[in-house]
């Protein structure tokens, strides 16, 4: 396997990884905001959204 696949696999599992982090510890984001836990998990993909819509901009 190419490395720079292997880099790309990595790296696609990590942010991955982050992201359904994030869905397990949502009651404590809403606790922790103040916010109902439907209300979180809109926080919590309003930034999924950005992280996907960022990702390919530093691209060259």
């Amino acid at each position: 396997m190419p490395i720079a696949l292997l880099a790309l696999a990595i790296g696609a599992s990590g942010i991955g990884t982050t992201e359904f982090v994030a869905m397990g510890i949502l009651p404590d984001v809403a606790a922790d905001f103040g916010v109902s836990i439907p209300t979180a998990g809109y926080m919590i993909s309003g930034y999924a959204i950005g992280a996907r819509v960022d990702f390919p901009l530093p691209m060259p």
